[in-house]
C-alpha cells in the first residue's frame, strides 16, 4: 500500500468513527419540569468543555409566586438506584426548621430528540429539636408535586 492509500483508509475509518459518535447516546445537561404551581429548569455545567457547554451548574425553581435560583455551591447531588437526587435548601430557621426541595433525575441516554420523564419535586420541613412545637405523627413533612418533565443537550 502506498502512502496515500493509507491516508485515505486512515482517513476514512475515522470519518466513520465520528459520524457513528455523533449518533451515539449522549448524556443530557438541560432538565425542564413543571407541574401544579412549580417549575424547575436544571443546567449541568462543563468544567471541561466551556463555550460549548455551560459553564456553570444552576438550579432555578419557582414554587408559586416565589422564585428561587441556586448555584453549584448550593446544590446536593447524591446518586441512587432511581436516579440523582438533587437538594437545595429554600429556607433555615435556626434553632426552629430547615425547609429542602428535592428532585429526582433519572438516568437518560439521549438519542437524537429530548426525552421526557415524570418526575417529583419533593418539599420538605425539617423541624430543629428545639422547635416550640410538640411533634406527634410525621416530624418532617413532605408536600409531593409531580412534574413533567424534559431532557435534552443543550450547547452554549
Amino acid at each position: 500500500m502506498t502512502m496515500k492509500t493509507l491516508s485515505l483508509l486512515g482517513a476514512s475509518v475515522i470519518g466513520l468513527g465520528l459520524s457513528g459518535a455523533a449518533g451515539a447516546a449522549q448524556d443530557p445537561n438541560y432538565y425542564e419540569c413543571s407541574g401544579r404551581n412549580a417549575s424547575l429548569t436544571l443546567t449541568i455545567g462543563s468544567d471541561t468543555q466551556p463555550g460549548i457547554l455551560p459553564a456553570a451548574t444552576t438550579l432555578q425553581l419557582q414554587l408559586g409566586t416565589r422564585n428561587y435560583r441556586f448555584d453549584r455551591e448550593e446544590l446536593t447531588s447524591e446518586p441512587t438506584l432511581v436516579g440523582d437526587l438533587w437538594e437545595v435548601t429554600l429556607e433555615h430557621i435556626p434553632d426552629l426548621y430547615l425547609k429542602h426541595a428535592s428532585v429526582i433525575i433519572p438516568d437518560i441516554a439521549l438519542g437524537r430528540q429530548p426525552v421526557a420523564f415524570n418526575s417529583q419535586l419533593i418539599l420538605t420541613t425539617v423541624h430543629t429539636p428545639f422547635s416550640p412545637q410538640v411533634f406527634e405523627g410525621v416530624v418532617n413533612p413532605s408536600k409531593y408535586i409531580d412534574l413533567r418533565c424534559t431532557a435534552s443537550l443543550v450547547y452554549f
